[in-house]
């Protein structure tokens, strides 16, 4: 079972806390002569929670050998590690060394950092990667790391058992939950990481790429540090190494779609010999960040990281191209076994199998990725702006100055209105919307609605979800569960109003008026109105019970719809979980099949 920690212990990030893991040591396995070999060299940077396939790296390092081929969710073969075949490293591997760098860093000399970075090419199992990658993060911190014992003591907050982690945060990509070489107690490690994360920035409402980072960052840090090290890039500035959000998140490979085929033209123009239409070429951009993080041998990844910690997500978009320039020069010959793969199992696959069996060392990769010219960070952020504004077009509900009514004769919404409709929701469709605008009160027909709040975009919490909503009145609550049933209510009344006060001076428990109603719409569509209307139509005899008249409640804890012999909607703190059940206030059935749902979307729709 998860607790929300305290608010007061969310947001003291003040100063670095560095301690050992919370969970005992799973030493990597290595052979006798790897071991000999390590003897007489500086030790392994691997933390204790990296698992025994690692030491594939450690051995093609000693030997001199090279490798091929990409790990998928965790597994698999190292790749090629450039080094000398006497086993001895080459100088270029062995690169500068720590204190160069904070020295570096301390002066304040970004270009000759980037140049440090780019060109010294460690291994992964160079002794300088048990402190590069924190100190490339903790560079970027502009209020300080967390205060000492943070994470710590919010993990013992957040799990009553921090050795069990059920279920991960929405903005987790569930298909890509990478964990390298992670042994089991360092996937649980990340899970904690991700869960924490999860707690203290509610606002990031999906991010896939940060559970890949937490993965690799437990291969070089303590769990402490790695979670210190995530808080910096998640709130630096502009959004510079992370996206946070489905719209940044599609705005991303959008951008190098674009950046592609504007920069590298000849191999953009490649990519059409293997489809029928340019859409198809398009949406292969989908997945450009996988190709990286998921299909790149590991050898190549932390080299990436390595520059990308530094410089920020320039420098994915720009390895992502490289990939497909080096994809276009191997697949030149219609008559390769590359281009048949892709001819006969489509393009998206042969890139795939491209990156794993990628046939150049990381310091190559890296020079051609920042051998692209007239690509600068100001005009990638100039494309990746304009195309954020474009997306955030398709969703807006009105300009400042466009007309607010817009009313039919026969109190249904006009065609312009229904695209307005339309737009309101992520989680309906354009037929269930229409339905549910028939049972609003006339009145709220006459104006346009507006999304307000929806956990896609603006993260699972009940302070973020009053701040946005409370001075909206009426509101439309819609909630889709992870089994894809959708119901809800018309909350008659501003969510403003659970902080009145009454006539004895304290705050009134429940609020709200007889035009508050229940709704389904999937698996069936059905409108529960207030009791009380029934009394007034003369349908019901008896005396209105005080019980019936318990429309709205809500606290920091918890958000109720009804009451009385139960609550017909309760939702709790984190907006994850719920329950439903028959209530005085409506006499409903359960809203939900299970009574008790796990979110999937929750939206807010006002009027105002």
């Amino acid at each position: 079972m998860i607790r929300r920690p305290p608010r007061s212990t969310l947001f003291p990030y003040t100063t670095l806390f560095r301690s050992g893991s919370l969970y005992g040591p799973s030493q990597v396995k290595m052979t006798e002569s790897l071991s000999q070999h390590l003897s007489r060299r500086d030790s392994c940077p691997f933390q204790p929670h990296v698992g025994p396939a690692a030491s594939a790296f450690l051995l093609v390092e000693a030997t001199g050998g090279s490798g091929g081929g990409g790990y998928g969710s965790g597994g698999g073969r190292a790749g090629s590690v450039v080094s000398k075949g006497n086993g001895s490293p080459s100088k270029a591997a062995m690169g500068g060394n720590l204190a160069e760098l904070q020295d570096l860093l301390k002066a304040g000399k970004s270009k000759e950092v980037k140049t440090f970075v780019r060109e010294n090419d460690w291994s992964p199992t160079n002794s300088i990667r048990s402190h590069l990658w924190f100190e490339l993060c903790r560079h970027h911190s502009t209020d300080g790391m967390s205060s000492e014992g943070f994470y710590s003591e919010t993990v013992d907050q957040v799990f009553e058992r921090p050795e069990e982690c059920a279920h991960l945060p929405s903005f987790v990509d569930q298909v890509n939950v990478l964990s390298y070489f992670l042994t089991e107690k360092g996937n649980l490690a990340a899970r904690r990481v991700i869960c924490v994360l999860g707690y203290t920035h509610p606002d990031i409402t999906y991010c896939p790429g940060l559970y890949p980072l937490t993965s690799l960052f437990l291969h070089y840090m303590s769990e402490e540090d790695a979670y210190n090290s995530l808080c910096t890039l998640v709130r630096s500035r502009q959004g510079k190494f992370l996206h946070q959000t489905k719209l940044g998140y599609e705005a991303a490979w959008r951008t190098v779609y674009t950046l592609t085929k504007k920069h590298a033209k000849a191999a953009f123009a490649h990519l059409g010999k293997f489809v029928k239409t340019s859409d198809q070429v398009e949406r292969l951009f989908e997945s450009w960040y996988w190709w990286i993080f998921k299909y790149l041998p590991f050898t190549h990844l932390v080299r990436v990281v390595d520059c990308y910690l530094y410089e920020g997500k320039k420098v994915l978009y720009r390895v992502a191209m490289a990939l497909v320039m080096l994809f276009a020069k191997q697949s030149a010959k219609m008559d390769s076994v590359l281009s048949q793969e892709a001819l006969n199992f489509g393009l998206r696959q042969a890139i795939q199998k491209f990156c794993q069996d990628i046939p150049v060392t990381p310091s190559k990769l890296l020079k051609i990725a920042f051998g692209i010219r007239s690509l600068s960070q100001k005009n990638i952020n100039n494309i990746l702006l304009r195309i954020e504004m474009g997306l955030k077009s398709r969703t807006l509900i009105t300009g400042p100055a466009s007309i607010k009514r817009s009313f039919s004769s026969e109190g249904l919404p006009t065609s312009q209105s229904q695209i307005n409709i339309h737009m309101s929701s992520h989680t309906l469709t354009v037929r269930e919307l229409l339905t549910l605008w028939s049972w609003l009160p006339t009145r709220v027909t006459m104006y346009q609605p507006e999304l307000v709040y929806t956990t896609e975009e603006h993260g699972c919490s009940l302070l973020t979800f009053y701040s946005r909503v409370q001075n909206y009145e009426p509101t439309l609550l819609i909630i889709k569960t992870t089994d894809d049933e959708i119901f809800g209510a018309y909350c008659s009344t501003k969510w403003s109003e659970k902080d009145t006060k009454g006539e004895t001076g304290q705050k009134r428990t429940y609020f709200g008026t007889g035009e508050t109603f229940l709704f389904t719409i999937n698996p069936e569509m059905r409108k529960y109105p207030w009791v009380g209307l029934r009394h007034q139509e003369g349908s019901e005899t008896t005396a209105l019970k005080h019980s019936a008249e318990l429309f709205m409640a809500a606290d920091n804890k918890m958000l109720t719809i009804g009451g009385g012999s139960g609550q017909a909607i309760w939702i709790d703190e984190n907006i994850r979980f719920g329950g439903t059940s028959r209530c005085d206030t409506f006499d409903n059935p359960p809203l939900s099949e299970s009574r008790n749902f796990e979110c999937k979307v929750v939206e807010v729709i006002g009027f105002k």
